[in-house]
């Protein structure tokens, strides 16, 4: 009867691989993170690498995020991205031209802390994702290799790479590893070398609370978009009112991130009520009972106060890298920049095998 091998098991007399044969096979990339920086990384590295990308999540995206009800759906991340660098352009062109983004023409309001509201001037077109902001990194991974709901807690360099641990198994070898999750993680999880670490703790992010408001049919919002100027409250917002958004009406409203900060740690039942009282301050003469339902969502880390100040993090001995928003600024725009810049390095030394 023949023997077949089992797992584990070593072909004595196997022969080695022949010469170059190594060299044909594609070095291997695992991104930590599935927003806009790391996807925008994922799809440059790709032809000249084999790149599998990890999110704790159970979607793409990131901060650009939709969360949805029976109802209605909440975009309770990002609001709205801006196009200012012709590099951003040229690579949202395509989704632009399918109709995954488009601009959303709201009449773009201030609001005082004293509830006086004034129209503000549009400086530069606003653009979002449809029918949700999920929409452009759900474009953005199609035909990568995704581990959602794969969350990274360790990493281990071995003789043969680097390997990446959850709670349940382990991932690996990989030659490269990029992180794009915020700073603060990043710095948690990336054993670089000193002097990279140093540069990572001077990196300052803000968290932020989002209220997600379902409205009675034929409600109309307090405003359309708002940026407001009070201690508890930041932004207001008409989600329904988005391009191709078929749903109830919805309001979002963002805390200011100072406040947010100071009330990170407590109970979601404080916060929002909090923010409530703050909101039916601001906005008097909304018919506030027009609220159906009221959700809440912490994001630990939303904005960046203190960008590090360079576009990426690169250690070629390590064999480690970082990218994100976190490194150059404080929108959508700047996690893509900071992506290609390490792209445009990363991509040679990838196409030479190293």
């Amino acid at each position: 009867m023949g023997a077949g091998l089992g797992n584990g098991e070593v072909l004595l007399g196997a022969l080695p691989p022949k010469p170059g044969e190594r060299a044909m096979t594609k070095p291997s990339v695992a991104i930590i993170g599935a927003g806009m920086a790391g996807l925008t990384l994922a799809r440059r590295l790709s032809a000249t690498a084999r790149v599998t990308v990890f999110d704790k999540s159970r979607g793409t995206g990131g901060r650009l995020a939709t969360r949805r009800t029976e109802t209605t759906a909440f975009d309770h991340g990002a609001q709205y991205f801006t196009i200012r660098d012709s590099r951003f352009h040229t690579a949202l062109e395509p989704y632009l031209e399918a109709g995954q983004v488009q601009a959303w023409a709201a009449a773009l309001m201030r609001i005082g802390a004293d509830g006086a509201s004034e129209r503000l001037a549009d400086r530069a077109p606003r653009f979002v994702g449809v029918p949700a902001m999920t929409a452009l990194p759900k474009a953005l991974a199609e035909g990568l290799d995704l581990r959602l709901g794969c969350q990274i807690l360790a990493l281990q360099k071995t003789g043969d790479g680097w390997h990446l641990a959850t709670k349940d198994r382990t991932f690996g070898p990989f030659d490269r590893v990029v992180a794009t999750a915020p700073a603060p993680q990043t710095r948690q999880l990336m054993p670089f070398a000193a002097a990279d670490l140093e540069a990572l703790d001077g990196v300052r992010m803000n968290g932020c609370f989002t209220l997600m408001l379902t409205l009675k049919e034929g409600t109309l919002p307090p405003a359309e978009a708002a940026q407001v100027e009070h201690p508890v409250i930041s932004w207001i917002a008409a989600n329904h009112g988005k391009p191709d958004r078929d749903t109830a009406p919805a309001l979002v409203v963002h805390a200011n991130n100072r406040w947010a900060d100071q009330h990170l740690e407590a109970p979601l039942e404080t916060v929002r009520d909090s923010m409530m009282a703050a909101c039916r301050t601001l906005c008097a003469d909304f018919d506030w009972d027009a609220v159906l339902a009221i959700d809440i969502h912490r994001w630990r880390y939303a904005n960046v106060e203190t960008p590090l100040g360079q576009p990426f993090l690169l250690d070629n001995g390590l064999g480690l890298a970082a990218c994100g928003d976190w490194c150059v600024g404080n929108r959508v725009e700047a996690a893509f920049l900071s992506a290609t810049a390490l792209a445009d390095v990363m991509e040679p030394q990838l196409a030479k095998g190293c």
